[in-house]
């Protein structure tokens, strides 16, 4: 392993320009030499092997409660008035345990189940081939900006039952309070956009309770289906419905639109592999399975250990902090052939990139379905896609894992295209079938 690694400890090492690019270096020697790694930095273990990723996943010795957003470091007056948002931020469901977790959960499973995905099919193909016919005419396309985040977008909004004029501004609420909570919680920076985002939050607030009024009447919504408890089950509270049918729901989105974006970029990178897929478009549900574990957006879940335990060989705790690995855990040899390299007919495929058991993300299905329904626009349509740069900027991996703008050049297939068929496309039960993920 690199001396600058062990002297700077892995948290400072992910985020050199060098790993920032590429971490899958790094991880590999961590699996190597040191598969979990005492970083003395950030007070942390790094777990990088599968074996042990996906123990750490599904241990009931481990704690998911262990958010990271505090506001006592802010000045007093913004402790006030941000303690309402770090209280709604406190409740998402995966940063609960065991009886609290399962509770917040089953309203989700509910809001997002697979026949909830269906019915937006028709209108998510029609929007993709609208953003892609688009591009077609000015032959040239942010990924970006131009289509995966429109597409989340449109999902998002949707889901939510927001009325077409409210969607833009909902979004870049949720965009500006999700972007405050990872920031440090000390500096001049941090208080200047504190002061907007509790300004942001109550308006945020105030909108949501009226869609709440709303869809207690039944709607056909997240919000609404988040309600239709049984007898024996307590109706989610404000703030819980803030908490898990907006903040979360607005990163899950966020994250399936990386997932468009850095499966596109691998297969622009790889288009032997986009030619395979065209030539056998019936094999997308599997496609994407391969892409999710490739360049998963989510590399990092942490977990906490309240007291003292064996893990991995090594005694860890109490109140110690396990960083799991999911970037290093999908490129494990021990558990993936050639795990450097793209086979978009990979089977078994047993990614980690959605966690597993039952903490495995209640999301997964949403990402698979927008993922799914982005690249059956491009085969149907036959758009050819052609990257204009090579040095891309990567986020950090810390984060969300992806590019922050892929510019490409569009050109329209010469043969006639027939008109798009969403039903050749996997349904929302096949992408979340057991048989193509473990999550």
């Amino acid at each position: 392993m690199d001396k600058d690694v062990l002297h700077e400890g892995v948290l400072f090492a992910l985020q050199e320009p060098k790993y920032v690019a590429n971490p899958y270096p790094l991880y590999q020697r961590l699996r190597s030499e040191a598969p979990v790694y005492w970083d003395f930095v950030s007070s942390a273990w790094f777990v990088t092997r599968y074996a042990d990723v996906r123990t750490g996943l599904v241990d009931p010795r481990l704690s998911t409660k262990n958010f990271p957003f505090d506001v006592s470091q802010l000045p007093r007056d913004l402790q006030k008035h941000l303690s309402p948002l770090a209280r709604v931020m406190s409740k998402e469901v995966l940063h609960n345990s065991a009886a609290e977790h399962d509770r917040l959960r089953r309203p989700l499973n509910r809001a997002f189940n697979p026949a909830a995905l269906e019915r937006l099919r028709p209108e998510m193909a029609v929007l993709a081939h609208q953003l892609l016919r688009k591009a077609e005419r000015r032959q040239s396309i942010d990924v970006v900006l131009d289509y995966s985040e429109p597409l989340g977008n449109h999902m998002f909004g949707a889901l939510l039952g927001l009325p077409d004029g409210d969607r833009a501004k909902f979004i870049k609420w949720c965009d500006e309070i999700r972007n405050f909570t990872m920031m440090p919680r000390m500096g001049q920076a941090t208080v200047v956009k504190a002061t907007g985002v509790a300004k942001t939050f109550k308006a945020i607030r105030a909108y949501v309770r009226t869609l709440i009024s709303v869809c207690r009447k039944n709607s056909d919504n997240v919000i609404g289906r988040s309600f239709a408890v049984n007898g024996s089950e307590a109706a989610p509270t404000e703030d819980e419905i803030l908490a898990n049918c907006v903040f979360f729901l607005h990163s899950g989105v966020r994250n399936m639109s990386a997932a468009i974006t850095n499966a596109l970029l691998v297969l622009f990178q790889h288009p032997e592999q986009l030619a395979r897929l065209r030539e056998y478009p019936q094999s997308i549900g599997i496609a994407v399975e391969e892409l999710l574990r490739y360049e998963t957006p989510l590399h990092i879940l942490t977990r906490g250990v309240p007291v003292e335990i064996e893990f991995a060989g090594r005694r860890i705790g109490p109140k110690q902090l396990l960083v799991l690995l999911l970037g290093a855990a999908n490129r494990d040899p021990e558990q993936f052939t050639s795990p450097d390299q793209l086979d978009l007919m990979r089977r078994p495929n047993r990614h980690v990139s959605f966690g597993v058991g039952a903490h495995g993300c209640v999301g997964a299905a949403i990402a698979r379905f927008g993922l799914t329904v982005a690249l059956g626009a491009i085969l149907d349509r036959k758009t050819e896609l052609r990257l204009t740069r090579r040095k891309l900027q990567w986020n950090l991996p810390l984060m969300r894992r992806t590019v922050s703008a892929l510019p490409v050049l569009v050109r329209r297939h010469s043969q006639r295209r027939r008109r798009f068929a969403p039903a050749v496309l996997p349904s929302a039960n096949t992408l979340a079938s057991p048989l193509i993920s473990s999550s």
